[in-house]
């Protein structure tokens, strides 16, 4: 029988993929080029987010193999970091509009709602199942799943502006990164998974927290200049 956890996770997967479905002829895509083109894009995704997400568990918690607490491939189902798992993600889907000649600032503000919304869910399963919890009273899986279905909406609503060319291509990716970096800075405190604070008072979840915060807004600056209106 599956596990909650792994009900919900699926359940999150297959309604992002649905909601993009919504979107095909927006995306300018037919019935069977939408198939193909979407689930090699998540296949291709899943395994840079994998990547990406163990290797940023080892960098971080590399102390717990070199005490032999843990063993890379023995243990490989434990420790992934999302951080780590989004860079991933993103670098593979790069990667793969590329491969495919297609316009990954387009595609990635699509993304933009369907990933919120399917990792909102998932979070639900953590918290039936127990895992990345917080310090009593609060559910923090539940928190973050309620700040990711606000951003997946936010969004939505920049997606809006950019079909309506009202703001330039990319714009709703370079949001949803900037709001998830704020929602993890501010959640991260709450947790009781492990997390010391290490370097000026934050740990090294936030500090990822407050990377990515810079990049979106580096990218979102980047985007509105003339030159990129309408790309």
């Amino acid at each position: 029988m599956p596990s909650p956890y792994g009900v919900f996770v699926a359940a999150g997967c297959i309604t992002a993929v649905l909601w993009l479905k919504t979107q095909r002829e927006a995306l300018g895509l037919s019935e069977n080029a939408f198939w193909a083109a979407v689930w090699a894009a998540v296949w291709v995704m899943v395994l840079g987010a994998t990547i990406g997400a163990k290797a940023l568990f080892v960098v971080l918690g590399w102390e717990h193999y070199a005490r032999g607490e843990l063993r890379f491939w023995a243990d490989f189902g434990v420790g992934f970091v999302f951080f780590g798992g989004l860079l991933g993600a993103i670098l593979a889907g790069w990667v793969f509009a590329r491969w495919r000649g297609l316009s990954f600032a387009r595609g990635a503000d699509y993304f933009a709602v369907a990933v919120p919304v399917g990792h909102a869910i998932g979070r639900i399963g953590c918290f039936m199942r127990g895992c990345c919890g917080g310090h009593p009273p609060h559910p923090v899986q539940l928190y973050e799943a309620a700040g990711l279905a606000l951003i997946a909406w936010t969004a939505r609503a920049a997606l809006a502006r950019v079909e309506a060319m009202e703001l330039p291509r990319g714009s709703a990716f370079w949001l949803y990164l900037f709001l998830y970096g704020l929602l993890r800075l501010a959640l991260d405190p709450l947790r009781a998974d492990g997390r010391p604070e290490r370097y000026l008072g934050l740990s090294a979840q936030q500090g990822l927290a407050l990377a990515l915060i810079a990049v979106a807004l580096a990218g979102l600056r980047l985007s509105r200049r003339p030159s990129h209106a309408g790309a």
